[in-house]
């Protein structure tokens, strides 16, 4: 293998494992965000996928993922609801999410070095 094909290699492996730990650490805030909420909220996984994008800007975590975590038979907030209570919650939560995010981030940078490095011993 190439030196270039090598690192292309673990470059996407590393991405991925930063991919699924700031998933990991979107889901979970929104979790709390609900328990914080309950009785007056539950999330439906249309209104975790806005939130996601209203928090952090990211568009791209995996549906599967929202559906598994936040889909619930009979738990439909009407459509044109969602936009209001998106804004209610980011404007309730967002220097919570802000605090939370900068001391996840770090330890995702600091968690995929760790894993870079090991990858790079076992190759």
């Amino acid at each position: 293998m190439k030196r270039a094909e090598i690192a292309g290699k673990i470059g996407g492996m590393v991405g991925g494992f930063k991919r699924r730990e700031r998933q990991r650490f979107l889901v979970n805030f929104l979790k709390i965000i609900e328990i914080e909420e309950y009785p007056n909220l539950r999330l439906t996984s249309s209104l975790a996928k806005k939130l996601i994008a209203a928090f952090s800007g990211y568009k791209s975590i995996s549906n599967d993922v929202l559906v598994k975590e936040f889909g619930r038979g009979n738990n439909k907030v009407k459509q044109q609801n969602l936009d209001s209570i998106v804004d209610m919650l980011v404007l309730r939560y967002k220097t919570t999410y802000d605090e939370h995010w900068r001391d996840a981030k770090r330890k995702i940078d600091a968690d995929a070095e760790e894993y870079k490095n090991i990858i790079i011993k076992e190759m």
